[in-house]
């Protein structure tokens, strides 16, 4: 059954979807949705997949309130990530983010220092993330709803173009998007890519050749009735972040 928690007093909030009280690998889901709203298609239907998988899994909305600028909706996901180091149910924890959300895990990652000890997750997995504040290849959106009224600070947005923060200790990462996502350009990911690459960090990246934005789980599930979202040979990235995971986790 799942259960829901609020963070810290404020409208933001977790859910847990725990299969028991075997400890297992958890998965700190960040949804996407253009740090406007938490999109239901990466919430409930990504927790039932990696449910199956054998994985606890928590998700977490860290955009209620959409006054609060950033580092916010960073503190929020930190939070969460910190209490489930101390939780007996929990062995390692895996962060997952799409879109927005997973530029929100990515800092957290990233910036791991900022937020505290135990913050940062063992592993990453990101599905079509925003990345960067490259005006080329930005989801100026997402920068805009994170940022409000510090939008127009330069040195901000480009501490916040997660490309150029990577650094040795960036956890290891699966990564996938297409190549013909129409909202967050592809280059976000071939530049995070290029980053690890540039610093030695383990990463293992799939560019599909078909397929929009907010794919999720690609299932009728997180579809939500758009038959646009369902997408069998895409869905093979479920298949393939369980092995690396299998290998990860020896």
């Amino acid at each position: 059954m799942d259960k829901k928690y609020y963070i810290l007093d404020t409208k933001n909030y977790y859910t847990e979807y725990f299969i028991d009280d075997t400890k297992r690998p958890l998965i700190v889901v960040s949804p996407g949705g253009g740090y406007l709203y938490t999109s239901p298609r990466e919430s409930k239907p990504v927790a039932n997949v990696f449910n199956k998988l054998g994985y606890h899994v928590v998700v977490v909305n860290y955009r209620e309130d959409i006054t609060e600028k950033y580092p916010k909706t960073a503190n929020y996901l930190a939070y969460v990530i910190k209490k489930y180091r101390s939780d007996l149910r929990v062995d390692k924890i895996i962060g997952l983010g799409f879109s927005a959300g997973g530029h929100n895990i990515l800092e957290v990652a990233l910036h791991h220092e900022k937020y505290g000890e135990g913050t940062r997750p063992d592993l990453l997995i990101l599905g079509y993330p925003v990345v960067t504040a490259d005006e080329r290849y930005w989801h100026m959106g997402s920068f805009k709803n994170l940022l409000l009224d510090d939008f127009n600070d330069i040195n901000l947005r480009e501490y916040l173009s997660l490309e150029t923060q990577v650094k040795s200790d960036a956890p290891d990462l699966f990564l996938w998007g297409t190549i013909t996502d129409e909202s967050v350009h592809v280059m976000n990911s071939i530049l995070l890519l290029e980053a690890y690459k540039k610093n030695n960090c383990n990463i293992e990246y799939h560019c599909f050749p078909m397929g929009g934005h907010g794919l999720s789980v690609c299932n009728l599930e997180s579809a939500e009735n758009n038959i646009d979202k369902v997408n069998p040979y895409v869905e093979k990235w479920i298949k393939l972040v369980d092995s690396w995971l299998e290998e990860k986790l020896k």
